[in-house]
């Protein structure tokens, strides 16, 4: 009975697909999303640019955020740690196919020595915090949702996947499921064929208020979907708490 169960599993599980469909949502927001850009001190490196970003107003200061998986994925396995220490000479961030439109980042505000990049954990706080050298972007910052989610309300990931060369900031819509741990589970309504690139991007609510940052997905047993799940941002805000009260 148990291998019956388990072989009926694997079949919902690999026959279950999503309604999604491929393409761009009309909703349109004001210039949001950033791309990453990377500057080595040395050596050669597979990525010149990876994932999106945006700046975030919170109080009196705004701040540049991305995700952190990303920094996982550009260090070698030789030294995984949170830190740009003699890997990262500059740390830059524009929207696509507007290089003069630059946010330089300063400092990595969550920078932890300690913490391992190998680590599944790095995707429960799964950001990256600067504060910002220089801003020419003609970007909006976001601002936090104070509201909590409601079951079915529509929320909508920002950016620009890995392989588009072109173009103004993409727009796609999601469906809030359920908050699982410090993750959002969204059912997938419009969306891009591949969703590669889009992490560290921006997931926000109907009137453009931050809810969560793309991080990765999940597959729901309950529905039988995968899911986008970003990560939320309850941990993001106590840490900016903590770092504008020292």
């Amino acid at each position: 009975m148990k291998k019956i169960f388990h072989y009926l599993f694997f079949i919902i599980a690999f026959t279950s697909c999503s309604t999604a469909i491929v393409s761009v949502s009309e909703k349109q927001f004001p210039s949001t999303s950033l791309i990453n850009h990377y500057e080595y001190f040395k050596g050669e490196h597979e990525f010149k640019q990876l994932g999106t970003a945006f700046l975030l107003k919170y109080k009196n200061d705004t701040f540049a955020i991305t995700a952190k998986h990303i920094l996982a994925v550009l260090k070698p396995d030789s030294s995984k740690n949170l830190t740009l220490e003699n890997f990262v000479k500059a740390w830059t961030m524009s929207p696509l196919n507007k290089e003069n439109e630059v946010v330089t980042v300063d400092k990595l505000l969550n920078e932890n020595k300690n913490e391992s990049l190998k680590s599944e954990t790095i995707y429960e706080k799964d950001w990256l915090v600067f504060s910002i050298k220089e801003n020419r972007a003609n970007v909006i910052p976001l601002e936090f949702r104070e509201k909590p989610l409601v079951k079915g309300e529509k929320l909508y990931v920002i950016g620009w996947t890995r392989n588009m060369k072109e173009g103004n900031q993409r727009v796609y819509e999601f469906e809030f499921y359920k908050t699982k741990g410090s993750h959002h589970l969204m059912k997938k309504l419009i969306i891009p064929e591949k969703m590669g690139g889009l992490s560290g991007g921006p997931v926000v609510d109907e009137d453009g208020k931050l809810v969560g940052i793309v991080s990765i997905s999940e597959f729901s047993l309950f529905a039988m979907e995968n899911m986008l799940a970003p990560v939320g941002t309850v941990d993001l805000k106590a840490f900016l708490d903590n770092y504008l009260n020292k």
